[in-house]
C-alpha cells in the first residue's frame, strides 16, 4: 500500500484536501512575491523541495509546474527554476476612505475589459441592496482591470436600469464608471463599503490568472445620490498580491483614555490609482 506523503520542517496540512503540489506553490509563491527568493535567483531544486517538505519528486514538480505556468519562474535544464525579472510586482496601496479622490489618477494608470454587459431582472439580494422590487430590471456588468496587462480585479456592477441606460458597454470601456455615473447628472454623495475574504471561482480565476479557490479581498460597496437613493451595488475581487488597503494610525488622547485615530496614507506610486469603479 502506497504510504501518505510526509511533512518536513515546513510542514504542510494532509488533512486540508488542498493538493500537496499547490501548498508547496503557495509557500513558495508568497516568498517570491514578498522578495524573499529576488528576481534572477535560483529557486531551490526539486530534491531540495522534497527534503524541505517532506514530498515525492512528483509533487516537487507539479508546484515548479504551477509557479511556471503562472509566469513566476522560468525552468531550464542545466540552469534549474530561476525566478523571473518583474515577479515580485509592487502592489497598489490604497486607502480604504480614499477611494474617490483616486477614481481619475485609476483611468489613466489601469485598463479596463467588459466581459458581459446586459439588462436582466434584479436578485432577491440585489434588489434588497438597491431598494427596489424583486425582479426590478437592473443593469448588469463584468468588468476586468488590469495593470501593465497583468489582472488586478474583477468587477461585477449592477445599476438600476434608468441611469444604466445613459450610457454603453463602450463608455464602460473608456471610462471609469463613477465618471458616467456623474454624466448621468447622479450626484454622488456616498457609499458603504465593506471588505472581507473570498475564494476565486473558475471563471474568476482564469480571468485574473490564478489557481481555482486562491484567495482573493472580496469588497462590497454599496453607492448612494444626494437623495440618499442607491445607484450603484458592485463587487470587486482583487487579487491580494497586487492590491492591498493599508491606513495609518495616530494615538490620541481623549476624555475616555487614548485611542487610535485613523488618517489616510500618503499617495506614493503604488498608491496613485485605486482600481475600483
Amino acid at each position: 500500500m502506497q504510504q501518505p506523503e510526509s511533512t518536513g520542517a515546513l510542514a504542510l496540512d494532509i488533512r486540508s484536501g488542498i493538493p500537496l503540489f499547490h501548498q508547496v506553490a503557495v509557500i513558495l509563491r508568497d516568498r517570491i512575491l514578498s522578495g524573499a527568493h529576488a528576481e534572477g535567483e535560483r529557486l531551490p531544486s526539486e530534491a531540495e523541495i522534497c527534503d524541505n517538505f517532506g514530498v515525492s519528486r512528483i509533487t516537487a514538480k507539479r508546484a515548479m509546474d504551477e509557479l511556471a505556468a503562472e509566469g513566476l519562474v522560468t525552468r531550464a535544464r542545466g540552469r534549474g527554476t530561476i525566478v523571473t525579472q518583474g515577479a515580485a510586482k509592487l502592489p497598489f496601496e490604497v486607502s480604504v476612505d480614499g477611494w474617490i479622490e483616486n477614481i481619475s489618477r485609476m483611468g489613466r494608470m489601469t485598463e479596463v475589459s467588459v466581459l458581459e454587459f446586459g439588462y436582466r431582472r434584479a436578485p432577491r439580494a440585489v434588489a434588497r441592496e438597491l431598494g427596489l422590487d424583486e425582479g426590478a430590471e437592473v443593469q448588469r456588468s463584468i468588468r476586468v482591470r488590469t495593470h501593465d496587462g497583468t489582472p488586478l480585479s474583477w468587477l461585477e456592477t449592477w445599476i438600476p436600469a434608468d441611469i444604466g441606460r445613459s450610457y454603453s458597454a463602450e463608455d464602460m470601456g473608456a471610462q471609469p464608471l463613477l465618471h458616467l455615473l456623474e454624466r448621468a447628472g447622479v450626484r454622488i454623495a456616498s457609499a458603504k463599503q465593506t471588505i472581507t475574504a473570498g475564494l476565486a471561482a473558475p471563471q474568476v480565476a482564469q480571468a485574473l490568472g490564478v489557481q481555482v479557490g486562491s484567495a482573493l479581498l472580496d469588497v462590497r460597496r454599496l453607492v448612494r445620490d444626494a437623495d440618499g437613493r442607491p445607484v450603484e451595488f458592485i463587487s470587486i475581487l482583487y487579487r491580494p498580491d497586487l492590491y492591498r488597503f493599508a491606513m495609518e494610525l495616530t494615538r490620541v488622547g481623549g476624555a475616555d483614555g487614548a485611542r487610535w485615530e485613523a488618517e489616510s496614507p500618503s499617495a506614493g506610486p503604488a498608491a496613485a490609482a485605486m482600481p475600483g469603479s
